[in-house]
């Protein structure tokens, strides 16, 4: 009786120690399934009044539909993402899916900002200087991208208020296909 309870506790104790960061649960942000979800979203930048975004029905990596960004010509533009969970802090990774129906690779730019980013009426999403930023890049057809959540100055996952996506290589007519946005904790290499 004494071997079974000493297992017992062992084996309580051992669950906990043996739970990973790897092994939480993905937080969904967005899969762009109704036209209310594109709600969360806002166009900045150079031609930012031609930038569309729709839902469609191609490309789709997580039910029906994904948010279809089509960028008008070769200037800059970004989309900002507004209304979502603020606490990343169980996180270490933001994922998502894109689909690049380009025969080019296309470089984009990940940028986040926290609660002290300089949020004001002069800057409404935040100072650029505040941000957090990684780069990525497509290959031609599906992608799946990986962003770390670790950067070289102060960001508090906590308190995420903002995060874009904008386009590094910018082919004329550009359309990009994204779907399955979610934070995850995956493995320190998987991040490199």
């Amino acid at each position: 009786m004494k071997k079974i309870l000493l297992w017992t506790i062992a084996a309580l104790v051992a669950v906990p120690i043996g739970l990973s960061a790897a092994d939480s649960k993905p937080l969904a942000l967005f899969s762009f399934e109704k036209p209310e979800d594109l709600q969360c979203l806002h166009i900045d930048g150079g031609m930012k009044e031609s930038m569309k975004t729709d839902l469609s029905s191609e490309n789709c990596t997580t039910g029906r539909n994904c948010l279809k960004v089509t960028f008008p010509d070769d200037s800059w533009a970004e989309v900002l993402f507004v209304k979502f969970p603020a606490d990343w802090s169980g996180y270490n990774a933001l994922k998502m899916d894109i689909f690049n129906p380009a025969a080019l690779n296309v470089g984009i730019l990940f940028q986040g900002a926290d609660a002290d980013a300089g949020f004001s009426k002069e800057a409404p999403f935040g100072e650029r200087e505040k941000r957090v930023s990684s780069g990525g890049m497509l290959k031609p057809g599906k992608n799946t991208l990986v962003f770390p959540l670790v950067y070289d100055k102060p960001f508090d996952l906590k308190h995420v208020k903002m995060w874009s996506l904008s386009n590094i290589t910018r082919p004329k007519g550009l359309a990009l296909y994204i779907d399955n946005i979610r934070l995850e904790s995956v493995k320190p290499e998987d991040l490199e």
